[in-house]
């Protein structure tokens, strides 16, 4: 017969390993959350039925009423209109008790049609201790859960979308009670498309139009670590959400500071509280050349302040919109900070890499020099006109959601963000030109003062600089194929490493979710072919296990109970 303490260490095991098992069979739903400190909701756990008493259902836009205001306004593309709502953790929801003599709080929201939500939230702070998730009512998709980690000095948040037209959210209070959260959400973003709808049996996976090119098919074999760079970015912009596309750009220090760049289009007329609400999908692409039938994983930062934009979209100068995302980000990400060439001679042939329509990741791709112009009979010379070509698998263009998207030179640099142009699908539009402003110009002629343009930020030390090479972050892609075995896993208090070769590796990092290393061994335990690791100090959870060999370098996913 278990006592109390130990029936509550078997319990959590238990969850820790169901945990575990979700993670194996669906690995890239951890990754495609927010920051978070990962776990489940003690409902999951204690098996608490839903709460009828917690709906709250939301009125549905006129779909044909939006649908006729984007024929008239197609750049930047919307994809969701912001419903107001004011629901506040005093005063909606519900709370009960589990076993423990804890409370949970829920609160079920309902916008029929919807093909997924955002929750836009205008006070959020959690104290210590204190954990929200949100989730489907199937409980097979789940974000969080968010803390005291994910606070920002303007009390704001936004959660990743969750497909489907019903979500709910959850408060776990901390251990003991303690203090109520502040937790009011102002707005929902009703998307209406650019997305699959998750109510057909199989995703209708992919808006984008036909003959767009995938970025893991051959044509981007070449643009392996830029991709990573590029993000899709849900852009707030007052009562509407948009599609558009950027890069992480490098600065000259090289110290990874995440500055992001895309179009001025996109951003202009954003108040500081809906940029500190924009949400960026690094790694949301197809895992090869084909269109997949469900919709991939992404990982995802919320949250950015606006640094200097220029250009007034096109129409005064190059068109860009430079903002700093509101953290740092995990090495875990595996993201690139793509480097820059503000060089006035046009590049000879390249790439483009976007989100059309909010879509996975596309190439596009040029092989003839770009051109110096203006856009759209703007009396200047800000912008790289460029025509793309067939190949192999396609003839990438851009659509809406390709905004702000990064157009590269043949080393591998940005040169210029996309302001918008003629090509589509078809094969009386694939030739049509599309225009990027320049870096060249973004750089240090759309103003005179830091705010308006490039120079300043990514150059602090006005170097002079002419090119940045790109700077990578530290951990690296997680590998299936390693020369290495790790077991167990999961793990109480110690792992082995075991190697094909004696001497093989170098070194041994541990990485938290949030991107922190949290054990480092020293060069003596590395030695033979059976490597012990006494890693009982870390706390129960999921880590990333990285191993530097002579020959190799690996990331492996570990969990301790």
């Amino acid at each position: 017969m278990m006592t109390g303490s130990e029936r509550k260490t078997f319990l959590h095991k238990v969850q820790i390993f169901f945990v575990f098992i979700l993670f194996l069979a669906h690995s890239s739903l951890k990754l495609c959350a927010q920051l978070n400190e990962g776990g489940l909701p003690r409902s999951f756990t204690f098996a608490v039925p839903p709460d009828e008493k917690s709906v709250i259902q939301i009125h549905s836009p006129v779909i044909f009423d939006l649908q006729s205001e984007d024929e008239r306004n197609p750049v930047p593309y919307r994809y969701a209109v912001n419903l107001p709502v004011d629901l506040d953790i005093r005063t909606t929801g519900h709370w009960s008790g589990v076993s423990g003599g804890t409370e949970i709080w829920r609160l079920e929201i309902f916008a029929p049609g919807a093909r997924a939500m955002t929750l836009y939230f205008s006070d959020f702070n959690i104290p210590s201790g204190g954990k929200l998730f949100i989730y489907n009512p199937q409980r097979t998709l789940c974000l969080g859960a968010f803390t005291e980690r994910n606070h920002n000095h303007e009390r704001t948040f936004a959660s990743s979308l969750l497909p489907g037209e019903r979500l709910i959210l959850e408060y776990d209070e901390p251990e003991g009670g303690g203090a109520l959260p502040d937790i009011h959400i102002s707005e929902v973003a009703y998307a209406y498309r650019g997305l699959p709808e998750s109510s057909k049996g199989v995703r209708d996976f992919g808006q984008s139009g036909a003959c767009e090119v995938n970025i893991n098919c051959s044509e981007g074999q070449s643009w392996q670590q830029q991709k990573q760079g590029v993000a899709r970015v849900s852009v707030k912009k007052g009562f509407n959400s948009y599609w558009c596309s950027g890069s992480l750009v490098n600065n000259v220090r090289n110290d990874g500071k995440p500055y992001f760049l895309t179009a001025d289009h996109c951003g202009y007329g954003t108040t500081p509280a809906d940029i500190s609400r924009w949400i960026f999908y690094f790694h949301y692409e197809a895992p090869d050349c084909s269109n997949p039938a469900l919709e991939p994983a992404a990982r995802s930062m919320t949250g950015a302040s606006l640094i200097a934009h220029g250009g007034n979209g096109g129409e005064a100068g190059s068109d860009f919109f430079l903002v700093l995302l509101k953290e740092n980000i995990p090495d875990t990400f595996n993201v690139y900070y793509n480097g820059w060439s503000r060089e006035i001679t046009p590049s000879p042939s390249g790439a483009g890499i976007h989100h059309p329509e909010g879509d996975i990741q596309k190439i596009s791709t040029y092989n003839t020099p770009l051109i110096s112009s203006d856009w759209n009979g703007h009396p200047y010379m800000s912008h790289w006109k460029v025509t793309w070509i067939q190949t192999p698998n396609g003839h990438g263009v851009t659509e809406g959601g390709s905004s702000g998207s990064p157009i590269f030179d043949n080393q591998g640099h940005i040169v210029g963000t996309l302001t918008g142009g003629n090509s589509q699908c078809g094969a009386q539009y694939e030739n049509l030109p599309d225009y990027y402003g320049k870096f060249s110009y973004s750089w240090d002629q759309n103003g005179t003062d830091s705010a308006s343009v490039l120079k300043y930020w990514l150059d602090p030390d006005s170097t002079g600089i002419m090119v940045l090479d790109g700077q990578a972050t530290a951990i690296g892609d997680l590998q299936t194929l390693n020369p290495i075995q790790c077991f167990p896993n999961p793990f109480t208090d110690q792992v082995n490493l075991r190697q094909a070769n004696a001497g093989g590796i170098i070194s041994v990092k541990i990485y938290n979710q949030t991107g922190q290393c949290v054990y480092h061994a020293e060069p003596g335990q590395l030695t033979g072919k059976d490597i012990k690791l006494d890693l009982h100090p870390l706390s129960p959870g999921f880590y990333f296990l990285k191993v530097n060999g002579m020959q190799f370098n690996a990331v492996l996913k570990i969990i301790k109970l």
